[in-house]
């Protein structure tokens, strides 16, 4: 098992960062301005592949300039790019704000990605049951996005939903979901529960467990991430490092918790291997630059101490 098609967005982000953000109202005077080439999945793949894994993308971009770089960043990462190119939008775009402290507040814009339709999807239907894991996530038409994660599942795919930016699901879709992997805000409105506390956190993730999601991993920043599902939940902490951007640490989580998964590593390891991940992904600017690949990982997990790992 070690095809994953990936079903996802391409944004280039425009990044400002300044010392702190604007209140309403307000300017700054910032500090660097840069362009990165990200959006989720694009995000997610290119983590994927650089830790070893073989990758089939689907999407749509501009024909535009950017929409062209990642027609060849896909190629220069030997991904295989099933990519279409939309006549009336461009490329998606987000505007990046980081402050000194590495947070970061983001408003996308993403024109193409909105252009991929359900008979697009169906066209790719015997790509998609050729692979052996679906992953999306929530920067696509969310009717075509439900449509695909049944049909990968059709097929016998394991499905892998990261939920941001975060809407509803129907129940009948929650129910074909093999893993969903939010972040806290995003478990808070999936579930209607709060989840400030840890245990705030299990009990939103067993409501998604009511309604038919097999596995909630839920990614909760510099305290790690939770892992719940019918059996039990457990906890792993985060690596302690110093962020600079904290921008696709998310989706690099999600790279290396599907690789880990993949190969067959025990639930620990597997959340140990992600949570290093999207850490090592914070100590550098930018989105797809930022992405580490395998010796890298490896690296970083060798000379850090181990996280504590619980289970309850």
């Amino acid at each position: 098992m070690n095809r994953v098609l990936v079903l996802g967005s391409f944004v280039t982000d425009l990044v400002a960062t300044m010392d702190r953000f604007p209140e309403a109202g307000e300017s700054v005077v910032g500090t660097r301005f840069q362009q990165f080439m990200g959006g989720k999945g694009a995000n997610q793949a290119v983590s994927l592949t650089r830790l070893g894994a073989k990758v089939t993308m689907l999407g749509e971009v501009g024909n535009d300039a950017f929409g062209d770089r990642f027609v060849q960043l896909l190629q220069a990462e030997n991904i295989e790019g099933h990519i279409l190119k939309s006549k009336t939008q461009a490329t998606g775009v987000s505007s990046v704000q980081i402050n000194g402290q590495g947070q970061n507040r983001i408003c996308i814009i993403l024109g193409a990605n909105l252009e991929y339709t359900i008979d697009d999807l169906y066209r790719e239907e015997t790509t998609i049951a050729s692979n052996d894991v679906f992953l999306t996530q929530g920067e696509m038409n969310p009717e075509m996005t439900d449509e695909a994660i049944l049909l990968a599942k059709r097929h016998g795919l394991i499905t892998v939903v990261n939920p941001a930016p975060c809407r509803p699901f129907r129940d009948e879709v929650l129910s074909k979901i093999d893993y969903l992997t939010p972040n806290e805000t995003e478990l808070a409105r999936l579930s209607g529960h709060a989840t400030e506390t840890i245990e705030q956190v299990r009990a939103a993730a067993q409501s998604l467990l009511q309604r038919g999601v097999q596995n909630v991993i839920c990614t909760l920043g510099d305290r790690g991430s939770l892992w719940v599902n019918a059996k039990r939940s457990l906890f792993v902490g985060a690596y302690s490092v110093q962020a600079v951007d904290t921008v696709a640490a998310g989706d690099s989580f999600n790279g290396a918790f599907i690789k880990a998964l993949m190969e067959n590593k025990n639930e620990i390891d597997i959340l140990r291997t992600a949570n290093a991940m999207g850490a090592l992904t914070t100590l550098k600017h930018g989105a797809i630059p930022s992405l580490a690949n395998k010796a890298e990982l490896e690296k970083f997990m060798w000379s850090h101490p181990e996280p504590v790992a619980k289970y309850e």
